[in-house]
């Protein structure tokens, strides 16, 4: 499960064993802390930490290529006040928890990294709190909370209840009074605890529930599919790694089915390009992201020019990466240090002076490319009201939808009884 406004299910079950850290701001800095001013016009470098390699590799390796390209672009430019920002160390930990150890250290210790960005599974955050590192990426743990610090893409919270309301709107929208819930089981905390949550909120709504939550990793839903037809599901909702939402699917198919899927983990290019007939008309909620397609300017004109920036400067550095939701997160967590870097200002450019004034900013949208994040609140409860997008597979394509005109977020209020669409708040990207 991803923070309220990042993606919502970690891909696989190796989330087991990250330590979670007690505690906030650790009173002082250790070994590898860096408390001096960056000079002016200096090159400032940064590392990244993900599993480029190993079993989670498709699902992790893409956060580099979209920094690099955020920063290549920004550099070409000038940088930010004079500064130019270089991805110096791009670390490979091949899905290890040990090794991902090791190299924190090697980035904070030995390359003396200004910031950091990590997305790992085996993200333990100690060493970066205890050393006061700016640290940016991939929010896959409630490891990433309360620690002023740690900046996970859209918020670094995991509060389940934040999408109550949305996702009870959701289903009276499609007009479903009886859902299925699908997750692994305890096991696999970020699944397992996503789909619990949402399976008890809404039966207290009064939905009829159909829940497993105890689903195996790689198995087969044959059994799921059967249940659903006995319970009468009219949708289900799936927090299971994409792969998963595939198979369900074609059982789905060939058991004749006839029920609406929500998937929290599939909007995925490559995906849709192998499995289109079996993802045909599936929603999947984007949270809190302006979608690829809003770079379509025949459909959407002008009104999201980040989004057309970050499809141009993806295409020029890292083409193989361009519509890679991971990369994007890796674009937006680079555009969260930017941000910082220039907030802070020149006459004392330090580490600490660029967390102090991100956490001052209340409407970071990553230039135009998300719904707003309040870091004064974001590293311990959530920004209201949840602004999402929903896109459906449509004859073979993701298409945005339930919106009107050229917005892509439906913003939805806090009660879950009765949910309600608001308008989007003041900075929204096209509102």
């Amino acid at each position: 499960m991803w923070s309220h406004r990042g993606r919502w299910l970690v891909p696989g079950a190796l989330v087991l064993g990250v330590t979670a850290i007690a505690g906030g701001w650790p009173g002082s800095a250790t070994a590898g802390a860096s408390t001096a001013a960056v000079a002016p016009g200096a090159q400032i470098n940064v590392g990244a930490i993900s599993s480029r390699t190993g079993p989670l590799a498709g699902f992790f390796g893409g956060l580099a290529p979209g920094m690099i390209a955020y920063f290549k672009a920004i550099d070409a430019k000038g940088g930010v006040n004079g500064h130019k920002i270089v991805l110096t160390a791009n670390l490979d930990d091949g899905g290890s928890p040990s090794q991902f150890t090791q190299l924190t250290h090697t980035l904070i210790d030995q390359d003396h990294v200004f910031a950091a960005a990590v997305a790992s599974a085996w993200f333990t955050p100690n060493y970066f709190v205890a050393t006061k590192t700016p640290t940016y990426g991939y929010n896959v743990t409630a490891n990433w909370q309360t620690s002023p610090n740690l900046f996970a893409v859209g918020g670094s919270t995991q509060i389940y209840s934040s999408a109550y309301s949305s996702l009870s709107w959701f289903l009276k929208k499609i007009n479903a009074k009886s859902v299925a819930f699908v997750s692994y089981g305890p096991a696999i905390a970020s699944s397992y605890d996503a789909c619990s949550a949402y399976a008890k909120a809404m039966k207290n709504q009064g939905y009829s529930v159909y829940s497993d939550v105890s689903a195996q990793l790689g198995g087969s839903y044959a059994s799921d599919v059967q249940r659903m037809q006995q319970a009468g599901s009219q949708a289900v909702i799936t927090c299971m790694q994409a792969s998963d939402d595939i198979t369900m699917g074609r059982d789905i198919q060939q058991y004749g089915l006839k029920v609406k899927q929500l998937w929290l983990n599939g909007y995925d290019q490559a995906l849709l390009n192998q499995y289109k007939s079996v993802m045909q008309g599936v929603y999947v909620d984007d949270v809190g992201d302006v979608p690829f397609e809003a770079a379509n300017t025949s459909k959407y004109g002008n009104t999201y020019p980040g989004m057309q920036q970050y499809v141009t400067a993806m295409k020029k550095y890292e083409p193989s990466y361009v519509l890679n939701s991971v990369s994007f997160d890796g674009w937006q967590s680079a555009a969260l240090l930017a941000a910082g870097i220039r907030a802070a200002g020149n006459n004392n450019l330090t580490q600490a002076n660029v967390i102090n004034a991100t956490n001052t900013m209340t409407n970071f949208t990553a230039g135009g490319l998300s719904s707003l994040v309040n870091w004064k609140v974001s590293h311990t409860s959530y920004t209201v009201p949840s602004c999402t997008n929903y896109v459906q597979v449509q004859s073979g394509k993701y298409v945005t939808v339930f919106t009107k005109n050229k917005q892509v977020f439906v913003c939805v209020n806090t009660n879950v009884k009765n949910p309600a669409v608001v308008t989007p708040p003041k900075g929204t990207p096209g509102a």
